[in-house]
């Protein structure tokens, strides 16, 4: 992988060299190299950051959604990344891609209602004003005619009287009433937490799927059946053709293979505890918290692993 162990700004950066085909397909393979490649995403996240204005509270929110993407199916993010630019050129475009996507899902997506396309562009201004960004009906007229120099007639302010009956998408309102209002989700400790968990498990897994690969075709087979797909060890070793009692030997032999796979890339068994040591929040009305001991939630499936994480 191309040296990256400098802090630099995605402003500044420039193109690089391409590199040998038998090279660029294995820059990423292991934590390592995301742990390296890790200063230039937070340099660009907070880049981005500052750049749409965000506050502290959003800007760690996204910074986790950030690193998530980066980690996710394996690094495969990073394994695209071909060297044919400057490594914070490549981080920008996706880092801002992500952002379009987070921003659309903590806002939602604005689209012209067809009578404000038939009105045309004031009406549409006027709709996105009130329904996007949450203004009043009075303030957006003011900003009309302040900013545009714009007058509304008969037509126009007939259809700002319909707007009245929608809800805005968001309210916008002082410090110091904000703070009075409870949060309708998890609060921010817990989104901290939550996000902590996540980076955990991904990890844990990513680990997990290399350890995996690592072993022979017909091993392989054996724990897909025993631990993906819950089959007796009896119907496992009719199935292959394999004598049942030393079948067991052999699982319980793979199950340490992989688990010291695991453990040479930092994964220790207090990691994978801590994903089984507390169960997921659930968020009822009004924002609070329920937490239920019960088992697994109907119709959720379990976390991807968990049967091989806990037999490693």
């Amino acid at each position: 992988m191309p040296d990256i162990s400098g802090r630099s700004r995605p402003a500044q950066s420039a193109p690089a060299t391409p590199l040998a085909p038998s090279v660029r397909s294995s820059f990423v393979t292991t934590e390592a190299d995301f742990l390296n490649a890790l200063p230039v995403i937070d340099d660009v996240t907070e880049f981005v950051c500052r750049r749409n204005r965000l506050s502290a509270a959003e800007s760690d929110d996204f910074k986790s959604d950030v690193r998530l993407h980066f980690i996710e199916n394996n690094y495969d993010v990073l394994k695209r990344f071909e060297g044919r630019c400057a490594l914070p050129t490549y981080v920008t475009v996706v880092v801002q891609r992500v952002f379009f996507d987070w921003r659309n899902r903590t806002w939602g997506r604005y689209r012209p209602s067809s009578e404000a396309k038939r009105l045309g562009p004031t009406a549409i201004l006027v709709e996105r004003l009130v329904l996007r960004d949450g203004w009043t009906i009075d303030q957006s007229l003011e900003m009309l005619r302040v900013n545009h120099q714009i007058e509304i007639d008969d037509r126009l302010r007939e259809f700002c009287n319909t707007l009245t009956a929608r809800v805005p998408a968001r309210r916008l309102v002082s410090e110091d009433d904000a703070s009075d209002v409870p949060s309708p989700g998890p609060s921010a400790d817990a989104n901290v937490l939550l996000a902590e968990r996540d980076f955990l498990a991904k990890r844990v897994l990513a680990a997990l799927d290399r350890a995996r690969q690592s072993l022979p075709a017909m091993d392989r087979l054996i724990l897909k059946m025993r631990f993906d797909d819950r089959v007796a060890v009896s119907d496992i070793a009719r199935a292959l053709h394999l004598e049942p009692r030393p079948l067991y030997r052999t699982v319980e032999r793979l199950l340490e293979a992989v688990g010291a796979a695991m453990l040479a890339e930092g994964i220790s068994r207090a990691d994978i505890d801590a994903l089984f040591k507390e169960p997921p929040d659930e968020w009822g009305e009004g924002g609070r918290r329920v937490r239920s001991n019960a088992g697994p939630v109907p119709g959720r499936n379990p976390r991807k692993g968990a049967s091989w994480l806990r037999n490693r």
